[in-house]
């Protein structure tokens, strides 16, 4: 998996549906020009699953009266349930521009907007279902999912607080709204929004797998498999979570399980990212793991996909798993070999090197800027803030770091770094005092504590 931990994004669909199976009755005739006729009974094949006739029954009664906006609306949640995209779009515009005041139109067409990715008329679809009805709680729901599709986290969670508002047992909204908090480092607040979800719809199977991954980044991994337990007993066709369990069970040295899981997630969803990321966070087998599972899952893998045996990259064993970085359009800066100089040039070195590698996305040489042993950040150990800043880098573009008054202490052993930063990207503009304390580790510096003050 490219990413590790996937987070369900819960978007509200308001189509009327059809039953289970669809009916083949033949229909009875109509007299010619009954557009009325031609629609109730198109609605009477929706209902039974008949889509197909259903459409050819809406288009008898736009035919005989071709102002009928209620026909091109249900015929366009017709193509919606086909996945006939294009087609229920045209069938929505046609709709509204019939009835501009037609809310539920609008919101469709934002989902029909949103199954194809194309978020920014998305938002504008929702947006007009929102001018017709300012309280329609789903439709600030799902125009905060297009915004946080787009990055725009602030605006995401400013539409997930007016759902809530309007609607306080919608646990989808809060859901998302946990998404948005997660993406923007805000963990707390995130579990929060889940518990609350959970709490309201305690049968929803994401909102433990969300909340697990939540643990499993802060190195939790026994409340993880707790949340993943819950979601798997709930949606036991859920392989994410099945993978994210067997990672979290090879992290805790619980291998007979990990294999268990991998097994069920490799027969039924082989997955090459998360063969990857397998690879990629456990290098070499873990000391306790005698039997070799590592190998067993690397195998189950390559058979399932055809691969040939990976390489490893030369990473240290992750207690948990960690985001690979994404691909980067400029190459990423070497690792300056630091020369022999003054204890103060080193560490100006170390920073700016550490400084370089996350502005251009060379994750590997980022974390080895830290003390793996030692490091704690906002309550996280190594492994989950790396997760973390992996999470911050996938959902960014554009990276732009500048730092100012930098200001280093160091008694040849231990050092401090103190610096004004700015820092923009796709999803934030920020300024503020960062504090990095280093100690010295053979001819290197390593940061064990990294703090941040706000501006």
């Amino acid at each position: 998996m490219r990413k590790s931990f996937f987070l369900i994004l819960l978007v509200v669909f308001f189509l009327s549906g059809p039953s289970l199976y669809a009916q083949t009755q033949k229909a009875p005739p109509i007299p010619a020009g009954t557009a009325e006729d031609y629609f109730n009974r198109g609605n009477q094949f929706r209902q039974e699953g008949n889509l197909e006739q259903a459409i050819a029954d809406y288009t008898s009664a736009i035919q005989a009266y071709s102002k009928h906006a209620k026909a091109y609306y249900n015929r366009a949640n017709c193509y919606a349930k086909l996945n006939k995209l294009n087609e229920a779009i045209a069938d929505y515009n046609k709709a509204v521009e019939i009835n501009p005041k037609y809310t539920e139109a609008y919101y469709n067409l934002g989902n029909a907007y949103t199954k194809k990715g194309q978020h920014s008329q998305a938002i504008a679809s929702y947006t007009k279902a929102l001018e017709s009805n300012s309280k329609y709680a789903p439709a600030y729901c799902n125009r905060g999912n297009a915004y946080q599709a787009q990055g725009n986290l602030q605006q995401a969670i400013a539409d997930y607080n007016k759902a809530i508002e309007l609607n306080p047992n919608f646990a989808g909204a809060y859901s998302n709204r946990g998404n948005a908090y997660q993406a923007q480092g805000n963990l707390q607040q995130a579990i929060a929004d889940y518990n609350k979800a959970i709490e309201l719809n305690p049968n929803f199977a994401g909102f433990y797998a969300n909340r697990g991954n939540i643990y499993q980044t802060q190195g939790n991994l026994q409340k993880a498999v707790e949340d993943y337990n819950e979601a798997i007993s709930l949606n036991p066709d859920d392989t994410v979570s099945f993978y994210n369990r067997g990672l979290a069970y090879y992290g805790l040295e619980q291998y007979g399980k990990s294999l268990a899981d991998y097994t069920s997630a490799v027969n039924q969803n082989p997955s090459k990212d998360a063969y990857d990321d397998f690879v990629r966070y456990y290098p070499d087998k873990k000391s306790s793991d005698t039997g070799n599972v590592r190998n067993e899952i690397t195998a189950l893998f390559e058979k399932k996909l055809g691969l040939a045996k990976k390489e490893a990259p030369p990473v240290a064993v992750a207690a948990a798993p960690v985001a690979p970085a994404p691909v980067v359009s400029r190459a990423p800066q070497a690792q300056e070999k630091i020369a022999t100089s003054s204890p103060e040039e080193e560490v100006r070195n170390s920073v700016n090197n550490w400084l370089n590698s996350w502005e251009s996305g060379d994750m590997e040489h980022y974390a080895s800027s830290y003390d793996a042993a030692t490091f704690r950040a906002q309550g996280m150990n190594l492994d989950g803030w790396l997760k973390y800043k992996n999470d911050v880098r996938n959902k960014s573009q554009n990276i732009q770091i500048e730092i100012e008054d930098l200001k280093i202490a160091t008694d040849g052993k231990t050092a401090k770094a103190e610096f004004i930063q700015h820092y923009r990207s796709s999803i934030l503009k920020d300024k503020g005092k960062k504090t990095l304390l280093l100690r010295k580790s053979g001819n290197d510096w390593k940061i064990y504590s990294e703090t941040w003050t706000k501006m």
